[in-house]
């Protein structure tokens, strides 16, 4: 192909992109999302915040126990930590709880408690804690107290038969079931499953996917759209007297990724906003959030070559369907024929994240082998889906990511070699919409006739 085939896709890039940019479904859509990330982030901070606010010290100045049991439990470290450094634990005969109760309503601007514990005939422990009525006490408060009381008083009905802390500590320790078969030869062996991922690992999976999947629908339908308005408005013919197809192309599929890059350069400033003002409001909710997820130790796993390849398999991946975008949108003349022209770009799009997504699951449920895995990471309609994520987790190694890469690159290349040979014949079409034989039949009769003007010059030159 002749250099001069890309000759003017700078002014179609500059053209398109200004176009792309001034619409008002683009200005809308941006604001939007930018709206919703400065609410949602500082909202999700101020949920936090009360999660914060319920490991601070406790607005009860004292509790009180009546115990009828007789188990001879030692109440006097009922309840420990940060939180309670300020809370008097008082243990009263048992017979005095009526007469604390009357005293208790008496002095209803009290932050003090009560609490009687007895044994049931029915053979369960009762523990019923009092406050006045109109004490200044928050429910949760309450709530959070008689919560930690009841755990102690679990954990000392075991002491009191000599029970010591490590052996409670053994009591308590939490129990793994697995299931494992036995071979031919009657040994036991593990099972083949993999061994599953966490909640947090599934979530940022599944997050990198909608990501990827939010760029691809981008860019492919700012120029699907694109090429169907010049089309359906004549526009192309004036475009087509200065550059030629494949530089049109070019052009269209640079200012729909760079439009891609606007959009998600605004969204990454609005969070970063949005984070700066809820640590002015919150303090350090947001951090202390993302490290309960565990987003940190996940970001820790990255590194510069791994950051690197799965990167460039997003631009590829989206190139590729970029250009799937165009060949959709030049198979159609009129707009209110778009939806049905796109089909194949859609179906396309929806197989490459559905396997992200059923992988995605499978992997959180242990369900799915590292061989399968590393297939999705390198077939190329799920790799640009699938491999970044688990590549920058460490689920697959950096060869996979190598392999996956050039596999979804030499696909790129082949339908960007095949798009050189019809674009110019389906650009200016005007008809029905183009099916995919239909495109197969114009890139075999381009290559005809290329044939022939080949053995034509070369017939000449002899």
């Amino acid at each position: 192909m002749k250099r001069n085939e890309y000759a003017g896709w700078k002014e179609v890039f500059s053209f398109s992109f200004r176009q792309g940019i001034k619409q008002k479904s683009f200005k809308f859509s941006v604001a939007l999302m930018c709206i919703l990330i400065l609410v949602i982030v500082p909202m999700s901070a101020w949920l936090k915040q009360g999660d914060r606010d319920q490991m601070k010290a406790t607005e009860v100045s004292s509790l009180t126990v009546y115990d009828e049991t007789g188990l001879g439990i030692d109440y006097s470290h009922a309840l420990e930590g940060e939180r309670y450094e300020s809370l008097q634990v008082i243990q009263a005969a048992a017979e005095g709880f009526e007469a604390h109760v009357e005293a208790l309503e008496a002095n209803q601007d009290n932050h003090e408690m009560v609490v009687h514990i007895t044994y049931e005939e029915a053979g369960y422990f009762n523990l019923t804690f009092v406050k006045a009525a109109a004490a200044d006490l928050k429910d949760k408060d309450c709530d959070r107290l008689s919560q930690d009381f009841e755990s102690f008083f679990q954990d000392a009905r075991i002491r009191v038969v000599d029970v010591d802390q490590e052996q409670l500590d053994f009591i308590n320790q939490p129990v793994e079931t697995r299931v494992e078969h036995t071979t031919q030869e009657g040994e036991i062996a593990p099972r083949e499953e993999g061994e599953g991922i966490s909640m947090t690992e599934y979530y940022v999976l599944l997050g990198g996917i909608v990501v990827v999947v939010m760029i691809i629908n981008l860019s492919g339908g700012q120029i699907a759209l694109s090429i169907v308005t010049e089309k359906s408005t004549k526009v192309v013919e004036y475009l087509m007297i200065n550059v030629r197809p494949m530089a049109l192309i070019v052009g269209k599929i640079l200012a729909a990724l760079a439009m891609v890059v606007v959009q998600f350069a605004a969204y990454g400033i609005s969070y970063l906003l949005a984070v700066g003002i809820s640590g002015r409001l919150f303090g350090n909710a947001v951090e202390d959030q993302e490290q309960a997820m565990g987003v940190w130790e996940l970001l820790s796993r990255f590194n510069g070559g791994t950051l690197l390849i799965a990167v460039a398999m997003i631009l590829v991946g989206v190139l590729f369907f970029s250009i799937v975008a165009g060949l959709a949108g030049a198979s159609v003349s009129k707009m209110d024929e778009m939806a049905e022209g796109l089909k194949t770009y859609q179906m396309l799009v929806v197989a490459g994240s559905y396997v992200g997504i059923i992988l995605c699951i499978a992997q959180m449920m242990g369900n799915v082998s590292d061989v399968v895995v590393n297939i999705c990471c390198i077939f190329p309609l799920s790799a640009p889906f699938v491999m970044p994520v688990n590549l920058l987790m460490g689920k697959v190694g950096v060869v996979t990511g190598l392999i996956g890469l050039a596999a979804v690159a030499v696909c790129t290349a082949a339908l960007f070699s095949f798009t050189a040979r019809v674009y110019e014949s389906m650009i200016f079409y005007n008809g029905k919409v183009l099916k995919l034989k239909d495109i197969l039949q114009i890139a075999k009769n381009r290559r005809e006739t290329a044939l022939k003007n080949t053995k034509k010059e070369d017939a000449v030159h002899e």
